[in-house]
């Protein structure tokens, strides 16, 4: 009788499912470094393990966000719209990508109308967490550039920043603080964030926002991508405005530096948009990156710990001498969607 596997091109192919989940494990497996992304700021981790430190403080703001979380979902399932594969499939297909690509669930992504660019992540740690996203930010971005925004809201899954992020976007986004009117002794929670420690978790915040632009990079695959992105935030993303010159607006930070006006970022949930992208630059020239993107050419690669000292070195507050590093990756190019 005829081996009709010779004939069959498939034929030699492992379709074990319990193989592929064994090697995507490993493959998961090998970018975490003590149970933490590879690609997380240093800094993040270092004030995250602060915040770990203090019980009272996490014990109360993890009670009181456990209560939020589920009413929000709730909020959003009444006025916002759920995206799916049968709902905006285009935008679900960018979150699964993103999902797949730094090895966590889809999470539940909601669009809901407002004229403002915004995009936020609401979760704790045991509660399936939800991306909220702006009709406005849908409409200004292209599809490769939702990715990248889509891809960090992922981050702050990926490295469970779920009770702190939530507590500091309830206080200070303007959205998702509508909610604190829903839940009975949330108040607290502003109480506790009042003062130094408001101060404290600011700064974390703006950290874990470097972190999570690394996982929207690592997701968009593209640094002018990414950039560009982080511009339209500032510009709208209108049309008349989207030609705007990268080089320029990050010299502009140099003409604060030495001006109390910069202290205003103190109480900031995120960096200034120009030291973002600063800190993405320095992240696309990473052997971290390379590890992950490698189909992304990246000469004589930074390794980690030099990358974050860098970072370190311009995202404080009261930084001086800032001096932007212009990078060979930023220049725009045709972007091929896998």
């Amino acid at each position: 009788m005829k081996d009709l596997s010779s004939d069959n091109p498939t034929a030699k192919i492992d379709l074990s499912f319990d193989r592929y989940l064994q090697t995507r494990a490993r493959e998961i497996d090998s970018h975490l470094v003590g149970g933490i992304p590879d690609y997380a700021f240093s800094l993040d981790q270092k004030l995250r393990q602060q915040l770990a430190a203090m019980g009272p403080v996490r014990a109360i703001a993890k009670s009181l966000v456990s209560m939020a979380v589920p009413i929000y979902r709730q909020v959003q399932q009444m006025e916002a719209v759920a995206v799916s594969p049968q709902q905006y499939p285009e935008i679900y297909a960018l979150g699964e990508e993103c999902a797949h690509r730094l090895g966590i669930g889809i999470p539940q992504i909601f669009v809901y109308y407002s004229p403002s660019i915004n995009a936020y992540t609401i979760a704790t740690d045991d509660v399936e967490p939800i991306v909220i996203l702006s009709s406005a930010i849908v409409e200004a971005l292209t599809p490769e550039e939702l990715k990248f925004v889509i891809g960090h809201e992922c981050g702050h899954i990926h490295n469970l920043h779920g009770v702190y992020n939530t507590a500091v976007e309830l206080m200070t986004n303007t959205m998702a603080a509508v909610i604190l009117q829903s839940v009975p002794g949330l108040g607290i929670l502003k109480i506790l964030l009042q003062g130094g420690l408001l101060l404290f978790f600011s700064r974390w915040s703006r950290c874990a926002e470097i972190t999570c632009d690394r996982a929207g990079l690592i997701c968009s695959r593209d640094l002018y991508t990414a950039q560009m992105a982080l511009a339209k935030l500032a510009t709208g993303g209108v049309n008349k405005l989207d030609r705007i010159n990268l080089e320029e607006y990050i010299k502009q930070i140099s003409q604060v530096q030495a001006t109390p006006v910069r202290l205003l970022e103190l109480t900031r949930s995120h960096p200034l948009l120009h030291k973002r992208i600063e800190a993405l630059r320095l992240f696309a020239e990473c052997e971290v990156l390379g590890s992950w993107c490698e189909e992304m050419t990246i000469n004589n690669p930074r390794n980690k710990q030099e990358t974050d000292r860098l970072c370190e070195e311009f995202i404080k507050v009261l930084a001086t001498g800032y001096q932007s590093r212009k990078s060979s990756m930023s220049q725009p190019r045709e972007i091929e969607i896998q």
